[in-house]
């Protein structure tokens, strides 16, 4: 998923969430959130749709 990680943990950082507030925000768990940042997952499409509607931005900002 190339720069998902990189822009995921950008994109937070920038609305000043930690992964614990972004997980709350997104029911997506906050180890799945650290694993995808680091790249050691690759997230499944829904995971991707959840964590970009918890950050309120478009899925494709996240995977461009």
């Amino acid at each position: 998923m190339g720069n998902l990680g990189e822009n995921l943990r950008a994109t937070r950082i920038e609305l000043e969430l930690t992964q614990e507030q972004l997980s709350q925000r997104c029911g997506v768990q906050a180890g799945e959130i650290s694993r995808i940042e680091t790249g050691k997952r690759d997230p499944q499409v829904s995971t991707v749709l959840k964590i970009a509607a918890g950050l309120g931005v478009k899925p494709g900002q996240l995977l461009d």
